[in-house]
């Protein structure tokens, strides 16, 4: 806000006067956000992209996958799990009708076998190791964003966020993924628009 002020002198009278210029009214903001859950034969993967208004591109991203078999009479299953979170991404395009995500990322890996013996679970020590990957996603909009939801803060600032349902596609972990059957995504965009000065 710029202040002027004015002191005017009169003989021994001083009269003061005070004018408040509001200044530009603070610039709206824009976060995006993209999901994307995948499921199969080759594991579990999700993959949680944001683009904040003002930071980073980050990428965080889960992948799981349990294989089991019995064994002279003993069900065993063999459990990895890999997990990278606030990995800086460069290549991500978006928008509510489609986007689109590269990224290497470097993941920590923890392996452990489980056995059921007659209604107990006998769990070998978690095993942690690290690696890397490549992680490509493919968000496309099912149609027109279907969701919008507009709320006032208590500071005034409006929000409004849209966001729209997709079918995915990707890569990572050295899976595979392309069955809209088995896998979805969501694209959003929120908007804060900050009270007038």
């Amino acid at each position: 806000m710029i202040r002027f002020r004015t002191i005017l002198a009169v003989g021994v009278t001083t009269a003061a006067t005070v004018a408040l210029v509001a200044g530009p009214a603070q610039a709206d903001t824009v976060n995006r956000y993209a999901h994307a859950h995948f499921d199969g034969g080759d594991g579990r993967m999700f993959v949680d992209v944001t683009r904040p208004a003002v930071g980073d591109t980050v990428v965080d991203v889960e992948w799981g996958k349990s294989v089991c078999a019995v064994t002279d009479g003993v069900r065993g299953c063999d459990i990895v799990s890999r997990r990278a979170y606030d990995v800086p991404v460069t290549r991500f395009s978006f928008s509510l009708t489609g986007a689109k995500l590269t990224a290497t990322v470097p993941y920590q890996e923890s392996r452990q076998h489980c056995d059921f013996v007659d209604g107990d679970e006998i769990c070998s020590e978690w095993q942690e190791s690290t690696g890397s990957t490549t992680v490509k996603v493919t968000w496309v909009a099912d149609g027109e964003p279907l969701e919008r939801e507009r709320w006032t803060g208590e500071d005034g600032t409006v929000y409004v966020s849209t966001s729209t349902w997709t079918t995915v596609s990707g890569s990572g972990f050295g899976s595979t993924y392309d069955d809209p059957a088995t896998s979805f995504g969501k694209l959003s965009r929120s908007r804060a628009i900050p009270p007038a000065a």
